[in-house]
């Protein structure tokens, strides 16, 4: 059994426009307009740190408040799977494998948006970030790679002691995530599918993934 750890928001869902949504109503709620433009390239960093980046001084606890409650019951902002996310979590599990998420999303914020994307994964943590996505990726036995669209994730990636795949859904370019450390970068999820054989391989180095995209 090996597993393979994957980052949520813009790698395997597009929820983007459902935070987009949730911020600016928070912010508008605090006294505050933030537009798409300033809250883009924050995309994957926790939403609270977000805010403090953005409006200095902001009671950003309140803000927090404020964004779940509108995230969560936001019920007409559609949250895609993104290409080929499926195929590939089918083709891990075909492969005697196990995918699992670790996010920053808070954790019933991520199993909820699992379970509204009917993704079949043997775990969700929430709550992690950067660096320590990596301590939970740590968990699970036998992480062959974690794939994620921010750079943060390769932080992630030398905590747990595996491959960072990076996957260009996001708001980086194949450039920056791979000067942020990533072994290989692809342009959909299914371009992992056929490299699969690659991370069963006994004896194999799960570095040697014969793709670049």
């Amino acid at each position: 059994m090996f597993t393979i750890g994957f980052d949520l928001d813009l790698t395997l869902i597009d929820s983007r426009q459902r935070i987009l949504t949730a911020a600016q109503r928070a912010f508008r709620d605090l006294g505050h307009a933030v537009d798409d433009a300033a809250l883009l390239p924050h995309m994957g960093v926790p939403i609270d740190d977000v805010a403090r980046a953005l409006v200095p001084g902001i009671d950003a606890d309140r803000f927090l408040r404020r964004y779940r409650r509108h995230y969560a019951t936001d019920d007409t902002t559609p949250v895609p799977v993104l290409p080929g996310a499926t195929e590939l979590l089918a083709a891990i599990r075909a492969a005697g494998g196990a995918a699992v998420v670790v996010s920053a999303k808070q954790q019933a914020a991520a199993e909820r948006a699992v379970a509204e994307a009917g993704l079949d994964l043997a775990a969700v943590v929430g709550g992690h970030f950067g660096e320590r996505k990596g301590e939970a990726l740590r968990r699970f036995g036998n992480v062959r790679a974690y794939l994620g669209d921010h750079v943060e994730d390769a932080a992630a990636a030398r905590a747990a002691g595996c491959p960072f795949i990076g996957v260009t859904t996001g708001e980086f370019d194949a450039g920056a995530l791979r000067r942020a450390g990533a072994a290989r970068t692809v342009a959909t999820l299914a371009d992992v599918v056929p490299l699969l054989p690659e991370f069963t391989r006994v004896g194999g180095s799960e570095l040697d993934f014969p793709f670049e995209v």
